[in-house]
Parts: structure tokens; C-alpha cells; sequence
């Protein structure tokens, strides 16, 4: 007896159960992880041959005639400049970053312990005083000397040390004037007294004294006691030497540069002028003094390729793990670049437009549009725009025209993926050739409005515009016939040809398993409802399904879609059943490479199981308990994988379980139909066959839903017509329904078609 699977409803928090991920942590297996293995030599020696071509092919881009002038030097003929480029006018930037740098003010530092230092020496002098006062000392020049040498602090003249020496000061007094002369040195060291401004320390003194004069001292000894707190006050902050060229050479850092551009065909410098400074940096923008490559050109070319080439390896390891695994597909993908970045350099020669007024660029988009289409079928869309945008920022390197050829460029090749991104037959090409077209030629008119070009210019290009489109579909459907058998590559128009049902390999499925056919149909169905819900590739799932068990050709009468009343069976050992169930996969994939289907057909051949459990005929030889089954039994009615890779055969794994469980429902009512998907989801993620595809759990939702609304639709209730039934010899009502086999309920908690569709 099979063990029941846990029920799954729509109002679950989690209606599909824990993700491939959360499960693998919780069952302590290690997560996949996100960086492939390291490369091998193959690799490296590919993604080495890339970089070292592209930058070759971008580096001749900086070989121009040399133009040799020195300062003061007349020039024999008129230099032209042969692109638009920027340079840094170096006298006006300097001018600029010395006005930031001295409107920097210095930064200052707190004098270490200046507050504290002020406060001692203001107690020290008073305690000075006090001995000389009962010294009898009442000498100021011999007691200011030795509050010089002993505190550090003296009064000028020292005459005014007398009032405080003489009896007329008592005792009460000096110590007020202590009190005072400490409060107001201390508030006066709380602000900030700037060694290198004179004017700080002055205020600083002329407040304190102000605020002693006003105090209830006797006026007698008010000098004195101002003249002490004058002389304890000092600068508390100094400037910062480091910190100050450090804020002066930000400052200077934020001047932008001051730039000058000189745009292709201005005149640089005419025959029987002088070569000026200003001319010089011009000539020395353009690379025209020096025609030789310089190594930090090339070196620099060569780094911006391979930051390039590595954001497309870990774009690829990270979201296209297949592309990145195959070595044919990204040698197709080197392929493709080296050939777009080559045209665009030949193009940028022979296909030039010259405007009178101004330099309108190249039409050479075609080759980026024609490698971006070729990468969009052969590979991947999403894939061809990384490769569009960087081919693009590279095409306005080689021609020379900034972002303006960037922009028409990237924008015409987004329209080019566009067109091609769901091409399904020829007139589609056709299609795609006049919307490229007519993108190129609005493009043209856009951007040489915005630049300023004429009418008359502009419609003088727009037929060239509109043909580019033309011509880049023609090299693309050129290409892609010319790529895709060498690379293994089957790309839409290949998967029309192969959903035919009148291909002679579906008639002889047909002919030989026609419940197999049939089943396939409507798992197709099934496949390409979930695919779109979701985005996948709705046309992929759909011939996969239809081919995904050709195997059954071989053994029809094993399966019961294909029984018609006897069961092999129920004479056959549970294992041997399971062993010739298993079978089919092999099989299938020795027809497909018989027929040589392509390779993504034969995945969903050898995966639309997974490692599965063929759950029947696996409780039939343990008699439905599991739990004293012999060490590894289970392995041997388990399908030989590998599980899905890719969302199409996740999706054709999930429909081919769900068609076959809802087949066998008795009473198809929407709940049942409900709790059957529910049940069919749950047992493939808890076995683990949706781990390593790209299903989310947001997918299986969709997926769920659009296998509910098709299958409610199929399976509808329908009128039991009285002519539609026949009574036996003994009166029992015989109808279709009655004689679906006993094993349906089984068949519901299957892991897939074969599970219960085996047995009788």
C-alpha cells in the first residue's frame, strides 16, 4: 500500500512545501554552490584567445597616420581629424584647481591639554605669589622673573605685580582674584584660539580683561590680575599640515577637467600654419604625433576587454549554467563576438556616411543586430543583450562617434533580439526584417534631428538605414542555418519542424503506442499552458513532450495506456517490472539518437523522470512497508536519472506525473483534480527531482494553476446518455468509466506516468 503523501491546498502559507534549498539545508546536504568548478586548460585557452582578438581588433582603432610637428613648426598640408574626441585643456584646469586649492582654509587641530596647561599655570602663579607675599618679597621685577622661570608666565611691565605684593591685598582678595582669573582663562581656552590667527588670541585676552575690569574686584589689583590672565591665555589649536594639503587636494580632485572637443573633420591645423601648443594638444588627442601603439593603449584596451569577458563569465555561471558548461556554446559565443567586433571595424571603413555639416557615423549596426539575433535564437535572449550593450559601448570605441553610435547602435540591436525572440516560421523572418528596418530608419531621422543634420541629409540615409535591417535578418538567417547543426544548436523554426504530427517518427508512435501518443498530446498541452504561465519555452516543452517516451515504442504492451485488457504484469516479478518500466528512458534516447533528434530533445528524454521512484511496483515487492526493506532496494526502483536541468523538463516531469494521476480519476471533480496536482507536486519536491532546475516556487504556482484550469476543462463532468449503457447477463451496469483499471488510486500517488500506468 502506498504511503499517503502529504495533501497540499491553495490556502497553504506555502503551497508547494519548503524550496530545493531550504530542503537541502534542512536534510544537511550541501547547497549548490554558486561558482562552478575552476575552468579547465579548454577554457582558458578560449576565453585567452577571445580577449587577445577582441583587443587586437579594438587596439587598430588607435593606429592612425602620423602627423609629425613640433612647437613653432609650420605644417606642410592640412590635418584633418578623422573622429570626435575630447582632451583636457590642461592651462585652464590647473587655473582652476589653484582657485579651489586657496579657497581651502587650513584644518586645525586641538592643542594637546591647552585648557588644563592655562588652568595650572594660572594656580601655580597665584601659589607663586603667595609665598613671595609671605616671603616679604616685594620686589616685582625679582617675582615676575621667577614666575617666568618657575610657572612660565609673566606681566609687562612687572610693576603691576606691586598692588598684589603689598599688605593693601589681603589674603581674601588674592584668593577672589584667583577664582576670577581661572574662570575666565578657562572660558576663554573653551573656544577655539587659532595659533596662526594673532586676531584669536587678542580677542580672547581683550574679553577676558574686559570681563575682569567689571568684576567686584578692588580696582587697585585689577591690572595685575588682568595681566596674569592675559599671559595664561594661549593658542589652543594649531593647523594640521597633512589634513590641510589633504582637504587642498580634494578640492583640487572635485575641478572637473576643463575638456575641448574636436570633432571629426574639424581642420586641426592648416597648411603654412604654425604648430601652437593648442594645436599640439589636439594632435596629441587623436594619437596623430605618435602612430605607434602605446603599450598602456593596448594594455588599457586589454583590460577593458577582459572586465568585459570576465561580467559575461560570471553572468554566465551565475544565471546560464549550461551555456557555461559547454564548451561548444561559448566557443560559439567567442565566435560571434570576434566576428561583430571584425565587421564593425570593416564596416566602419566601407560603409561610412559622410554628412556636409557633420559626421552622422557608420551603418554598420548590422553586424552587433546580427550577432545579437544570432545569440538571441542560438542561445539565449536575455544572454544576447548583455553581449548587444557591450558590443555596442565597443562600436562607438572603433567608429569613433562617442554615445551617438553607442545609443543607435544598442537601440536597433534591442530591436533586432525583439524581432527574432519568437520567430516560428518564415514569414516571421520576413516580419522581423521590416521592423528592424523601420527601427534603423527611425533611429536615423531621431538622432540626426537631434544633432542637427538636414533634411536632405537625413533622407538621403534613410534608405540605407531601412536596408541595414533588411540585411542584418538576412545575414542572421544565413548564420543561424550555418551554426546551429555544427553547434548542436536546435533554434525555433528546427522545433516547428519537429512538432509536426505528421513526421514519420510520431505516425509510427502513433501506430505502435497509441496510448502513448495520445498521453503525449495531452501532456504537451499540459507542458505548454504551464510554460506560458511562466515564461518558459512554450515551444520547447510541447516537442519535448511529444518525444519524451518514444522508448515505449519498444515494449508498448508493458504500459497500460497501450493495454487492452491483459496485464504482462501480474506475471512478471515487481522488480522485473520496474526493471522494463526504467527501460523506456533508454530507449527512448537510443531512438532519438537513431533519428538524431537534437540534444535538448533527447534531455527531456533521459529527465522527464529524474531518479524517481517507481512507487508502485516498489510498495508491491515490500508489501507496502518500507521500513524493513533490504539496504538498497530502494535503489533499484529508482529511473537512472539525471533529474531536470532546465525549467522545461522541470515542467514536462510535472505534467507527465499530473496527466497520468488525473487520468485515473474516477470522479474528476475540480477538489479532486485540486488534491491529486497538490499531491503529485509535493511527492517531486520532497523527493528532490526539482532540486537542480530553475523552477521557483513562484513558477510551481503558476504552473499549478494553469495545470488546474486545463485539466478542469478536460476532465469536466459529462451526461451519461441511457443509450451509452449496457447491462450484462447478470445486470450489471458496464460504461467507460467502469472499466478503468483497479490500480487507479495508485496511479494517483505515483511520481509519474509509468508508476501506475505499468500496472493493470
Amino acid at each position: 500500500m502506498a504511503k499517503a503523501l502529504p495533501a497540499l491546498t491553495p490556502s497553504s502559507t506555502n503551497p508547494f512545501g519548503r524550496g530545493p534549498r531550504r530542503r537541502a539545508r534542512r536534510e544537511g546536504r550541501p547547497r549548490r554552490l554558486a561558482l562552478p568548478a575552476a575552468p579547465d586548460g579548454r577554457r582558458i585557452a578560449l576565453v585567452a584567445l577571445t580577449i587577445l582578438t577582441l583587443s587586437a581588433l579594438l587596439s587598430l582603432h588607435f593606429l592612425p597616420d602620423r602627423v609629425s610637428l613640433s612647437p613653432g613648426q609650420v605644417s606642410d598640408q592640412d590635418v584633418r581629424a578623422a573622429r570626435t574626441v575630447q582632451y583636457v585643456d590642461e592651462g585652464a584646469t590647473d587655473a582652476l584647481r589653484a582657485e579651489a586649492e586657496a579657497q581651502v582654509p587650513p584644518v586645525y587641530e586641538p592643542v594637546p591639554h591647552a585648557a588644563s596647561d592655562a588652568a595650572q599655570r594660572v594656580k601655580e602663579a597665584y601659589d607663586q605669589l603667595r609665598q613671595r607675599r609671605r616671603a616679604g618679597d616685594d620686589n616685582p621685577d625679582r617675582v615676575n622673573g621667577q614666575l617666568r622661570q618657575q610657572v612660565g608666565i609673566g606681566v609687562e611691565p612687572a610693576s603691576l605685580l606691586v598692588p598684589l605684593l603689598r599688605p593693601a591685598a589681603s589674603d581674601r582678595h588674592l584668593d577672589q582674584a584667583e577664582r576670577l582669573t581661572a574662570q575666565v582663562v578657562d572660558d576663554a581656552m573653551g573656544r577655539e584660539i587659532r595659533a596662526d590667527r594673532p586676531g584669536d588670541l587678542a580677542e580672547a585676552r581683550d574679553t577676558a580683561t574686559a570681563r575682569l575690569a567689571a568684576s567686584p574686584l578692588p580696582k587697585m589689583i585689577v591690572p595685575a590680575v588682568a595681566a596674569l590672565a592675559r599671559a595664561a591665555i594661549q593658542a589652543n589649536a594649531e593647523v594640521n599640515p597633512r589634513a590641510t594639503d589633504k582637504a587642498r587636494q580634494e578640492a583640487q580632485r572635485l575641478v572637473a577637467p576643463v575638456t575641448a572637443t574636436v570633432f571629426a573633420g574639424d581642420i586641426v591645423v592648416r597648411r603654412g600654419e604654425a604648430a601652437t601648443p593648442a594645436v599640439l594638444a589636439k594632435l596629441r588627442a587623436l594619437g596623430l604625433q605618435n602612430p605607434r601603439l602605446d603599450p598602456g593603449t593596448v594594455a588599457g584596451v586589454t583590460l577593458l576587454v577582459a572586465l568585459m569577458t570576465g561580467m559575461v563569465g560570471v553572468y554566465l555561471a551565475r544565471y546560464f549554467r549550461s551555456v557555461y558548461a559547454s564548451d561548444k556554446l561559448l566557443l560559439l559565443l567567442s565566435l560571434l563576438a570576434a566576428l561583430s567586433v571584425l565587421g564593425l571595424r570593416l564596416g566602419g571603413v566601407m560603409l561610412g556616411a559622410r554628412l556636409p555639416d557633420a559626421q552622422f557615423g557608420y551603418i554598420c549596426m548590422l553586424c552587433v543586430a546580427t550577432a545579437g539575433m544570432l545569440i538571441a535564437a542560438l542561445i539565449h535572449p536575455r544572454l544576447a543583450l548583455l553581449i548587444a550593450a557591450l558590443l555596442a559601448a565597443q562600436s562607438g570605441l572603433i567608429l569613433g562617434n562617442g554615445m551617438r553610435f553607442s545609443l543607435m547602435t544598442l537601440l536597433s540591436s534591442l530591436a533586432a533580439i525583439y524581432a527574432v525572440s519568437d520567430i516560428r516560421s518564415r514569414g516571421d523572418v520576413l516580419r522581423a526584417g521590416a521592423l528592424l528596418g523601420a527601427t534603423n530608419a527611425l533611429l536615423c531621422a531621431a538622432v540626426g534631428r537631434i544633432e542637427g543634420d538636414s533634411g536632405a541629409d537625413i533622407l538621403r540615409l534613410l534608405p540605407w538605414a531601412f536596408t541595414t535591417g533588411l540585411v542584418s535578418v538576412a545575414l542572421f538567417w544565413l548564420l543561424a542555418a550555418l551554426f546551429e547543426r555544427p553547434f548542436g544548436i536546435t533554434t525555433h523554426l528546427g522545433l516547428l519542424e519537429l512538432s509536426d504530427p505528421n513526421r514519420p517518427l510520431l505516425q509510427e508512435l502513433r501506430r505502435l503506442a497509441p496510448g502513448t501518443y495520445t498521453h503525449s498530446m495531452m501532456v504537451s498541452d499540459l507542458a505548454v499552458a504551464a510554460a506560458e504561465a511562466i515564461g518558459a519555452d512554450a515551444l520547447l516543452c510541447r516537442v519535448g513532450a511529444y518525444y519524451h517516451d518514444l522508448g515505449k515504442m519498444r515494449k508498448p504492451h508493458y504500459f497500460l495506456e497501450n493495454q487492452t485488457g491483459d496485464n504482462v504484469h501480474e506475471r512478471l516479478n515487481p522488480s522485473l517490472s520496474a526493471l522494463v518500466v526504467a527501460a523506456h528512458v533508454k530507449d527512448g534516447l537510443e531512438i532519438a539518437e537513431q533519428e538524431k533528434l537534437p540534444p535538448v530533445i533527447k534531455q527531456f528524454i533521459t529527465e522527464h523522470h529524474g531518479t524517481s521512484l517507481i512507487r508502485y511496483f516498489y510498495y508491491q515487492q515490500t508489501g507496502g512497508d518500507d521500513s524493513e526493506a533490504a539496504p538498497g532496494l530502494e535503489g533499484h526502483f529508482r529511473y537512472g536519472g539525471p533529474r531536470p536541468q532546465s525549467r522545461e523538463t522541470g515542467i514536462l516531469m510535472l505534467a507527465d506525473g499530473v496527466e497520468a494521476a488525473s487520468r485515473a480519476l474516477d470522479k474528476p471533480t475540480p477538489g479532486r483534480i485540486a488534491d491529486t496536482v497538490d499531491k503529485i507536486f509535493a511527492a517531486q519536491l520532497a523527493d528532490g527531482q526539482l532540486d537542480e532546475c530553475d523552477l521557483t516556487l513562484r513558477d510551481l504556482r503558476g504552473i499549478r494553476e494553469a495545470f488546474l484550469r486545463l485539466l478542469t476543462g478536460m476532465l469536466h463532468a459529462r451526461i451519461e446518455y441511457p443509450e451509452m449503457l449496457k447491462t450484462d447477463k447478470n445486470g450489471i451496469v458496464d460504461s467507460p468509466a467502469d472499466r478503468l483499471p483497479a490500480v487507479a488510486g495508485r496511479a494517483a500517488d505515483s511520481d509519474g506516468a509509468d508508476a501506475g500506468s505499468a500496472a493493470a
